[in-house]
């Protein structure tokens, strides 16, 4: 399995990283990905990546964290995007439910970092909430050519048929678990090939929620969920998610 949304870095594994790595590996996760949401874990997730030969990084800015970037925060992105460790834009879009930052602020740095992801052909990692239709409508407008991955899918069946059908994955992850029918549906309906795996590690715990920090290695609840609403084998759910995942983020040869 590929966990294609993971914080390993934030403090809550300062202690046991390496303990927590483990587990997951044992678990089956061959690769983690390591997304960013601000210019320091935009530079922590690069670091990562270089200590752990199974981590791929992303950069970007967060919708949350836009009003507080500091002067020049675009241009260090750009730059740190660059780095052989990165292999997406992320992550990145618009939140309407808390709306931490400004509409309009965030719009404007979702697309920024779209036209990044175009410039430097990566894939994006996309957050969305309470603003599906108009995210996937931008992401229409000025989708980047190797498309991306939409983070916590909380979208229905017909807006999971649409972001498919751009080229987008959808991110399942512990939510999956949580007995929400519109989820579910969309998760059993969407193409195989629209199908990924994540755990938005530390956060999300799928259920029987018996821990207070979600891990790597609980992405296997994950998938098990995913296989039973699919009428699939945990094994074949593995296969193929892993793939979608590959191909979605995997550098290319330069």
């Amino acid at each position: 399995m590929i966990d294609t949304h993971c914080h390993l870095g934030s403090s809550r594994f300062r202690r046991d990283r390496d303990e927590v790595m483990a587990r997951a590996r044992r678990a089956g996760v061959a690769r983690f990905v390591e997304v960013a949401y601000d210019l320091p874990t935009s530079e922590r997730s690069i670091t990562l990546a270089r200590e752990h030969d199974d981590m791929w990084a992303s950069v970007g800015m967060h919708p949350h964290e836009v009003a507080k970037a500091p002067e020049g925060a675009f241009e260090k992105i750009a730059a740190l995007s660059e780095d052989p460790q990165v292999v997406a834009i992320g992550e990145v879009g618009l939140d309407f439910y808390r709306d931490l930052s400004p509409r309009d602020l965030q719009r404007e740095w979702f697309e920024r970092q779209l036209a990044l992801a175009r410039k430097r052909d990566l894939p994006v990692i996309v957050h969305v909430r309470d603003a599906m239709d108009e995210a996937l409508e931008r992401l229409e407008q000025a989708t980047p050519a190797r498309k991306g991955i939409m983070h916590c899918w909380s979208g229905n069946a017909a807006q999971a048929q649409r972001a498919a059908e751009m080229g987008f994955v959808l991110g399942f992850g512990g939510s999956l678990t949580y007995g929400d029918t519109s989820l579910e549906e969309a998760a059993r309906t969407a193409p195989d090939d629209a199908l990924v795996l994540e755990t938005d590690a530390p956060y999300l715990v799928p259920m029987p929620k018996d821990t207070k920090r979600n891990e790597p290695a609980l992405i296997a609840r994950v998938r098990a969920k995913l296989a039973v609403l699919r009428g699939a084998s945990e094994e074949a759910i593995d296969e193929l998610t892993t793939a979608n995942a590959t191909r979605i983020l995997a550098p290319r040869a330069s």
